[in-house]
């Protein structure tokens, strides 16, 4: 699901991609995050990609959610758009499969916005990838039981809440519609999907590295 904001007077040369896959480490959270407002020149897309927000969700026999599958679609998509020059916003998973289409054709993206999308070793936290390494190593009943701890209603709530100085402003409503959406049938397996192949991004992060030190020289 592709939701455009267009503007009446818009120029269709230039236009804002936002590769949303979601807000942290596995949810199809993308409508309910906030979204930057359109600038009077600018075409937003905000993607809802497959198995995430309210896009399809099929099942692991039918599509194998990896980020290189992902970014096929997003890639297809943007050709069927027109879509060859955008600045691209990209948060957390979005980060994954934004990267990859600015390493495919780099002259397509005129600006880069990270949010929460690491791209260094340093950005790892044990604390909860430990029990991911742990699953990419090896996959057995008992990894796999570790990182489904991030399938969890109280690992979604967490999401929202962890740093909130007063939690009271916050919907419960937002986690709970998230949550149901993580827990449609089939999804926890479509889920461990990505996070299985999470381990193809840290051997792509000295590529983008050149590539952000090759475009900062030459601006």
């Amino acid at each position: 699901m592709a939701h455009e904001l267009d503007d009446a007077s818009a120029s269709p040369a230039v236009r804002g991609l936002e590769v949303c896959g979601r807000l942290h480490h596995r949810s199809p959270r993308a409508p309910l995050r906030p979204r930057p407002r359109p600038a009077p020149v600018l075409h937003l897309i905000a993607l809802d990609h497959l198995a995430f927000g309210h896009s399809d969700a099929p099942p692991v026999t039918e599509f194998d959610c990896t980020f290189d599958a992902l970014t096929d679609l997003t890639q297809d998509l943007l050709g069927q758009l027109g879509v060859d020059r955008y600045v691209m916003y990209v948060r957390d998973y979005g980060a994954r499969f934004g990267r990859r289409l600015a390493l495919r054709d780099p002259a397509a993206v005129t600006t880069g916005i990270s949010q929460s999308g690491n791209a260094y070793q340093e950005g790892f936290v044990p604390a909860f990838w430990k029990t991911v390494w742990g699953y990419w190593k090896e996959q057995t009943p008992e990894t796999e039981a570790g990182v489904r701890q991030a399938l969890t209603p109280e690992f979604t709530r967490r999401q929202y809440l962890t740093g909130a100085a007063d939690e009271t402003p916050v919907d419960p409503g937002t986690w709970q519609h998230d949550h149901a959406l993580l827990s449609r049938p089939g999804n926890d397996l479509v889920q461990l999907k990505p996070l299985l192949d999470y381990a193809t991004n840290p051997p792509l992060y000295p590529v983008l590295h050149r590539l952000v030190e090759y475009e900062v020289r030459h601006q």
